[in-house]
């Protein structure tokens, strides 16, 4: 079988995942940097990841992270990198930090933070994810308005999730298709997990499909600055596989970027 490549870089000149717009390519960190220790990591295809009976393979040796020459400079820099990712790295590190801890840890941790930012950083860089992915179909434009105009509000069919993730691997994937049989609808989801949190973005998520994690998208209005108490449940977590691997009520099909990484470790002879 022909061995996939997983691209990670597309030209140095090209369009924006983010904007549409032509010129030149920066490198996306996914997750942002300052939200994970940057390292050597081995990137496989999330297929190999979750077939138990399929034979590992070697992946793609990235020294410095996942990343994605996909941003032109201004969404990668001055939209991401100086206004939405702050506050997104003050989340997770917070998070980190108490799981980090020695300390007996509750049912939940209260913690201040700017949902919007977050959101924004979020889809911003699940957005970066595949070279040449511009075009989202009906939600391109409605996703490259809410991240270049800091006071718009979330689209209304998009909803977002969150969850404690204590492992060490990290999945990302956009434009996959969900379907809970038990509901018998469809949606598209995009993921991102990666210790300590786990995000879910949901796209017209039908109204009786309801997952038991908590809701980042019930800030949806929140303006940009605007800062609130968020209680982060440490207990009753989904399986660690979960959405990525299919249940006995669930299906998933990958878009073509569906990836996983560890951390690398040398084979020593």
């Amino acid at each position: 079988m022909m061995k996939t490549r997983i691209l990670t870089k597309g030209g140095k000149i090209g369009i924006c995942n983010i904007c549409g717009e032509e010129g030149k390519l920066t490198e996306d960190h996914t997750p942002p940097k300052g939200s994970i220790r940057i390292k050597q990591v081995e990137l496989l295809s999330i297929l190999n990841h979750l077939q138990a009976d399929m034979p590992k393979k070697n992946g793609r040796i990235l020294q410095n992270g996942v990343k994605y020459r996909t941003l032109c400079h201004k969404c990668n820099n001055d939209y991401l990198g100086a206004k939405y990712d702050p506050a997104f790295n003050g989340f997770v590190n917070t998070v980190g930090d108490y799981l980090k801890s020695h300390i007996h840890l509750p049912k939940s941790i209260r913690t201040e933070i700017e949902p919007q930012k977050i959101m924004k950083s979020l889809i911003g860089h699940l957005a970066a994810q595949g070279v040449n992915r511009y075009k989202k179909g009906p939600d391109t434009e409605p996703i490259r308005d809410y991240i270049v105009n800091p006071s718009y509000a979330l689209p209304e069919n998009i909803r977002i999730y969150y969850w404690l993730f204590p492992y060490k691997n990290h999945v990302m994937a956009r434009d996959c298709g969900f379907l809970d049989l038990r509901v018998g609808k469809p949606c598209v989801i995009w993921f991102l997990k990666f210790f300590p949190i786990s995000f879910l973005v949901t796209f017209d998520q039908p109204t009786e499909l309801q997952l038991n994690v908590s809701e980042l998208s019930k800030w949806r209005e929140s303006s940009i600055d605007e800062k609130v108490i968020e209680y982060v449940q440490l207990t009753n977590l989904p399986h660690q596989f979960w959405p990525e691997a299919p249940t006995d009520y669930t299906i998933i099909t990958y878009g073509r970027d569906a990836i996983v990484s560890y951390q690398y470790k040398s084979k020593k002879r």
